[in-house]
């Protein structure tokens, strides 16, 4: 079987129908999540068909292969196939495959954690959300091919300039996670979905509260401007006063949590007393990233990581007061020892503090449904416009991904099919701002940062790697071997790992989530080969210094998130992690 390593199949394909798009990005995460969970093999079977062993139904899966990734990012035709052991073979639709994978999921999941007594139960609802996801994807493609926004052009927005590529990648991230069951599943919006989805170009102004400080609780973690002027003049006239002292704090809400809590007695019963307001909708427009609750306004340092009591993938997006530590302490131990790393093309947008309701006075839920990270929004004055990576690596509708476009923008002939000596040139550059200084921070500090692709915000200079911003502090852990002493973090923090588990996080999102995604988009869509691209991430390492450069290149496998068993087993706050192989380790066999 001979993988396209071209660009010409999506130069060539036609526009598939929204709903057909979605189905075939939902087989091929099914289908790669199966295999990268059960450790089954892709078994060529003549052509460009291959077999997927399914055991529970004593059968196999007979597939048409577009694409086969050195890193488990295969890409599939159709139709697909099942050949049972005995008996006739039968086609088998999306529905079809969902019910098959979730029997072989059971299964798995019982050799791990045992048998679980309300399987068919989990099944039905793990197939619902999957409907969900599909169901999502279809609209938001019908929205990105009638608008055009993400498609590399930016959009003029009533949040952004014209053409601001950071809010386009942001609001464009359409299929989502590579090896997700359900990577764009939301539940809670219903009908206001286009009201709140990123994905539909959504814009909105956030209601404000006013806190009597005697419930607040909050912390500071770094410098920085909280609330928008004209939110502060409006909430003192509203409130009937300017008093310094004794003022409520402001506290920025979703306009969809907004409503939520009015049907919350426990914030009616403030609200009554006196010591929670509702000012109502308050300031400028800001827009949702694509992590749906984090939201910006473009001309305001600061962006906000809003409470969401919505289902989105895996979890209710709340910020319980246990996360906002965690995320603050991350920020305080990124500030004390960021000025020491060397690193100028890399640094973390740290959060700067947190405001919420007082546990102790209003309870866990309460407190966790108003609590609010702020965050460090450096990208104001327009000299750099980051762009989120998750939204550069997808292939939509036939598109040609971001990061090609990129490398395309910085090749010696930009209207050529970039090389293969072009492409390492890149991913060199690449992982100088990305990879290196990730591995040597942990070397140094023992900061293993979440830098997952929709962490990880990429800024270029003609299409160069000029910069790489990792966010989201909560995902942050921190070694508690290496940790340097005087950054003032407590012993029990929430923040605190063992080496091995620290490093196993980082191995993960940084490698296995991020690079891997990278050099396999690279290794379709360019004229170089994925293995080779391999072979240059591990001639770079080689010549880094410290031993997390050279445990990456003698370790025989990587660490990967089990996201559909661990969805199926209800542990998505604690997932199952299984070994792949380490491509880094196969290119010096």
């Amino acid at each position: 079987m001979t993988p396209m390593t071209t660009a010409t199949a999506h130069r060539t394909r036609t526009h598939a129908d929204p709903r057909a798009e979605a189905e075939r990005a939902a087989v091929q995460r099914l289908l790669n999540t199966y295999l990268r969970e059960s450790g089954t093999p892709l078994v060529p079977d003549g052509g460009d068909r291959a077999r997927i062993a399914l055991p529970v139904a004593d059968a196999s899966l007979v597939v048409p292969v577009v694409h086969r990734s050195v890193f488990g990012h295969h890409a599939y035709g159709a139709p697909l196939r099942l050949e049972p052991s005995r008996g006739a073979s039968a086609p088998v639709h999306l529905d079809d495959l969902v019910r098959l994978v979730l029997d072989e999921v059971e299964a798995i999941a019982a050799r791990v954690f045992g048998p679980v007594p309300d399987a068919d139960d989990r099944k039905r609802t793990l197939a619902e959300q999957i409907r969900s996801s599909v169901d999502a994807t279809t609209r938001y493609l019908e929205h990105h091919r009638n608008t055009g926004v993400g498609t590399g052009t930016g959009a003029t927005t009533e949040t952004g300039a014209p053409g601001d590529p950071t809010r386009a990648a942001e609001q464009s991230v359409l299929l989502g996670h590579p090896f997700h069951p359900t990577p764009k599943s939301v539940q809670g919006f219903g009908d206001e979905l286009a009201s709140y989805a990123p994905e539909l170009g959504a814009s909105f102004v956030p209601h404000w509260f006013a806190v009597d400080r005697s419930i607040l609780l909050e912390r500071r973690t770094g410098p920085g401007q909280w609330t928008p002027d004209p939110v502060a003049a409006a909430a003192r006239e509203a409130l009937g006063g300017d008093a310094p002292d004794g003022a409520p704090a402001l506290i920025p809400v979703h306009p969809w949590q907004a409503h939520h809590l009015a049907s919350r007695p426990e914030a009616v019963r403030l609200t009554a007393d006196g010591l929670l307001t509702d000012l109502g909708p308050l300031g400028a427009r800001v827009y949702p990233t694509s992590s749906v609750r984090t939201v910006c306004d473009p001309r305001f340092p600061t962006s906000w990581k809003l409470p969401l009591h919505v289902r989105i993938t895996n979890f209710v997006r709340t910020n319980p007061v246990p996360h906002l530590v965690r995320a603050a302490d991350a920020a305080a131990v990124v500030g004390a020892l960021a000025p020491e790393w060397d690193h100028p093309g890399f640094a973390a947008l740290a959060e700067t503090g947190f405001r919420t309701l007082d546990p102790a006075a209003v309870g866990d839920d309460l407190a966790a449904d108003l609590g609010v990270l702020y965050r460090d929004n450096p990208f104001t004055d327009g000299r750099q416009a980051p762009q989120v990576l998750a939204s550069l690596l997808e292939e939509r509708d036939g598109e040609e991904p971001g990061l090609v476009r990129e490398v395309r923008r910085c090749s010696p002939d930009p209207g050529a099919h970039p090389g293969a000596d072009h492409t390492a040139d890149w991913l060199r550059r690449y992982l100088a701002v990305s990879l290196v200084p990730l591995l040597e921070v942990f070397e140094r500090d023992g900061v293993a940062f979440e830098a997952h692709a929709q962490n990880a915000l990429l800024a270029t200079d003609g299409g160069r790697p000029a910069a790489l911003r990792v966010r989201d502090m909560e995902g942050t852990a921190v070694s508690r071997d290496r940790l340097r002493p005087g950054t003032g973090l407590a012993p029990d923090s929430p923040l605190l790992y063992g080496d091995d588990e620290a490093w196993l996080r980082l191995r993960y999102y940084a490698v296995t989530n991020q690079l891997g995604h990278v050099v396999a988009v690279l290794g379709r869509h360019t004229g170089a080969d994925e293995a080779a691209l391999w072979g240059t991430v591990r001639r770079v390492l080689a010549g880094r210094p410290g031993a997390r450069a050279a445990d990456l290149l003698s370790r025989p496998s990587l660490p990967a998130k089990a996201n559909l068993v661990s969805r199926f087993a209800g542990r998505g706050e604690d997932p199952l992690y299984v070994d792949v192989p380490n491509p880094l380790f196969e290119v010096n066999r």
